[in-house]
């Protein structure tokens, strides 16, 4: 009979083995709960709009493009402004007519010849150059302006939709608080069936309008990504709260920003004196050019000798300029009116932009201090009376739609004046910004 050579259970390991496992549980769901409260961390995180109107800076596509266009056009200024290469040759001449080798050419030449404008000319292109690259910064500010605006009115967007969510949130449980009410006035004969349904039906709507909104909160999360140059499912953070923060500004005020700083009125200031420039150069065709020379030459069986030769253009055919400077002049006139127009333009969309926005600015505080705090009343006043059977429940149900509608607009007319005030921002090239910090 085989002997048995396992050893009885020692009772003090058995406990610190079993110690070991409640340890090494603890542990483990503490880890889990650490994991847990990380992700929710980073995922339930805000972004502020500074956050993203950094990244926007850096990597949104068409800024780039256009800080590019305005270092390539910069380039161009000191070409202008420089002589074109010389010319350097070198001649063999009088080879026999049955030999082709340089060798038994009896004169060697050796020259360098280069072509001088009129002094004065370069430094006209240099100008014209010069305005060129300030239209190409105004084109790059343009740019960075409509980016960070449209970055702007879709982050408010983005406030209104959450806020959207939360409101129709709370409304839709507020309706299936009132929905349990309702049945027990029902289940004792003090409501009628119609009234269960309208209850039930009220608060399915309101979670449906939590679907539809979370749906236009991805797409708002798409168009964010795609300012900032991101693709668009990439994560992005809830927006910060966007309480209002009025500016005080005058009229006159933003009309002198306009003139000064409105990158379309810039531009075109840049293309009227770049215009005022081509004029001048036109002129400039009526004036001869130079074409210095230099040559040296080695001869068989006599001495060296050496040539400087100035040779000059003849603006033979002075209707040619004369037909340029007629164009310049049109160019010019043109230019003077584009500038008229786009000021014009500028001081129209400013003004609109304005009005909407001290508009929005009074409908927010009329909702603030008049409409809402009256419509909580109303319900609370509702929500009382009919608990007690002094009010029916469609009486009810119009207050609370009543106060949803009002939260809405409230928040809405908050994100009119946000956006009316990114769009003034770009129209006036200043940040006139209270954006929440």
């Amino acid at each position: 009979m085989a002997k048995n050579t396992q050893q009885p259970n020692n009772p003090k390991t058995t406990k610190l083995v079993q110690g070991f496992y409640r340890i090494k549980s603890v542990l483990i769901y503490i880890y889990l709960l650490f994991l847990i409260l990380c992700i929710n961390h980073i995922y339930s995180k805000t972004i502020s709009l500074d956050e993203l109107i950094d990244t926007a800076r850096q990597n949104n596509p068409e800024i780039i493009t256009m800080r590019k266009k305005w270092d390539a056009v910069r380039s161009r200024i000191w070409q202008e402004r420089t002589y074109k290469n010389p010319l350097v040759f070198v001649e063999w001449q009088k080879l026999p007519i049955n030999s082709f080798s340089l060798s038994d050419a009896e004169e060697r030449m050796f020259g360098i010849s280069q072509m001088i404008p009129f002094p004065g000319k370069l430094s006209i292109k240099g100008k014209i150059a010069s305005y060129d690259a300030e239209k190409t910064r105004w084109e790059y500010r343009k740019t960075e302006l409509k980016v960070l605006s449209d970055l702007k009115i879709n982050y408010a967007m983005y406030f209104y939709i959450n806020k959207s969510v939360e409101i129709y949130k709370q409304t839709a449980e507020l309706m299936n608080n009132f929905s349990k009410i309702v049945e027990s006035k029902y289940v004792v004969g003090k409501a009628t069936v119609g009234d269960v349904l309208r209850a039930q039906i009220e608060a399915t709507k309101m979670s449906n309008m939590v679907l539809v909104m979370q749906q236009q909160k991805e797409i708002i999360k798409a168009k964010l990504n795609f300012l900032i140059g991101k693709k668009a499912d990439e994560f992005i953070g809830e927006p910060e709260e966007l309480t209002p923060k009025y500016i005080e500004i005058s009229w006159e005020e933003i009309k002198k920003m306009v003139i000064s700083n409105n990158p379309e009125i810039m531009k075109q200031t840049a293309l009227l004196s770049k215009s005022k420039w081509e004029k001048n150069m036109s002129y400039t065709e009526f004036l001869p050019d130079f074409d210095l020379t230099y040559r040296y030459r080695t001869m068989d069986m006599r001495n060296d000798s050496q040539d400087f030769m100035l040779g000059f253009t003849l603006p033979l055919w002075f209707w040619r300029p004369t037909l340029n400077v007629k164009e310049m002049t049109a160019e010019l006139q043109m230019a003077e009116s584009e500038k008229e127009n786009a000021e014009l333009m500028a001081l129209y969309q400013a003004k609109e932009f304005f009005v909407k926005l001290k508009t929005a600015q009074q409908l927010i505080e009329i909702y603030r201090t008049n409409l809402l705090p009256r419509a909580e009343q109303s319900l609370e006043v509702t929500e009382a009376a009919y608990r007690a059977d002094r009010e029916d429940f469609l009486n009810l149900l119009e207050s609370v739609r009543n106060l949803l509608n009002l939260r809405l607009e409230y928040y809405k007319y908050i994100t009119e004046y946000y956006q009316n005030l990114a769009k003034l921002e770009r129209i006036t090239g200043v940040e006139l910004t209270n954006w929440p910090k």
